[in-house]
């Protein structure tokens, strides 16, 4: 595991790695936050030297790692190594945020070295297809969510919000103008914003979901309001936001842009909303019956075990 310093990215890959260890994994770790010099020395001599020798039968790569030296020699090592299953379990593709060439055929390039992927879902699936993976790949469908407080099991419908984050890249709260109220988590928050965001302040993963206490979390990105746009916006097409599991593991029901990737797996656990356009978020929460946000709630309940449980990491490896 590459050690990453964002907070999030770190909470995903800590939780796979704990719900692998459930399952006989041995977790290695990775160190690519060391001076270039020992890097070097641990990439070329270190690291081969560890895993040569090795009976291994499966083994997964959480991807990415910030050091293309270290992914290009954990593979080569791996692959000499005679090891069984190399699987690559993508965390995020650089490629989709980026039209550099190189880059795309980069991490194209590591991919079609793999056994197998795990990816985030069939859209993201259908990218990597076009742009010449030829690796089998598996669904996860949503990640899990090691969610150490209470499941939230308020039904009280009062359309309140949530939306946390990195907020450094969520530009739309600058500009969102409406009457619903927004509590607001995360690091990076605007010194300008509009009297319906309340900013609730920054709290580790593991203690941000006893603060929520809303009837849904917020998953929108980018510099718009009206749509998700612009680099981060537009990833929403591809990705499972991690952020989605931070709420429904905490059994709070989520609002989702239309077109975002995950879209369909909200639809088809009716476990959220989705919604085209943030301005119309006030008419869109007044024609949510006390009924209809029961049923919601109840079914994000439910969601909410599974994901603590690993429940789609199980199913994941079981198709390795």
């Amino acid at each position: 595991m590459d050690r990453s310093k964002n907070i999030g990215g770190l909470k995903a890959k800590e939780d796979i790695i704990n719900f692998l260890q459930k399952k006989n994994y041995y977790s290695f770790e990775v160190n690519p936050y060391i001076p270039k010099l020992r890097r070097i020395i641990y990439t070329k001599l270190v690291l081969p030297r560890m895993i040569r020798g090795k009976k291994i039968d499966n083994a997964i790569i959480q991807h990415p790692i910030s050091s293309d030296m270290i992914m290009e020699q954990l593979i080569d090592s791996l692959r000499k190594n005679k090891v069984k299953k190399l699987v690559i379990w993508i965390h995020d593709i650089q490629s989709l945020q980026s039209t550099n060439l190189e880059t795309i055929n980069k991490e194209i390039n590591w991919f079609n070295r793999a056994d197998k992927l795990i990816v985030h879902n069939k859209k993201m699936k259908e990218w990597l297809l076009e742009h010449g993976c030829s690796a089998s790949m598996i669904e996860l469908k949503i990640f899990d969510y090691d969610n150490p407080q209470p499941i939230q099991r308020n039904i009280e419908y009062n359309k309140s919000v949530c939306f946390a984050g990195n907020l450094i890249k969520s530009e739309f709260l600058s500009k969102v103008d409406i009457k619903t109220r927004i509590d607001v988590f995360g690091p990076n928050m605007f010194k300008k914003y509009n009297d319906c965001l309340k900013y609730q302040g920054q709290y580790s993963p593991e203690e941000l979901p006893q603060h929520l206490k809303q009837n849904f979390g917020l998953i929108w990105d980018g510099p718009s309001t009206r749509k998700c746009e612009g680099t981060f916006g537009k990833y929403l097409l591809f990705n499972n936001p991690h952020k989605t599991s931070l709420y429904l593991s905490t059994g709070i029901p989520v609002l989702i842009w239309e077109k975002a990737a995950m879209a369909d797996f909200i639809k088809e656990n009716n476990v959220g909303v989705v919604i085209s356009n943030l301005d119309d978020l006030d008419d869109t929460l007044d024609k949510i019956s006390d009924e209809e946000y029961r049923v919601l709630k109840e079914n994000s309940v439910k969601l909410a075990q599974k994901l603590r449980d690993g429940y789609f990491t199980s199913l994941a490896i079981q198709k390795i």
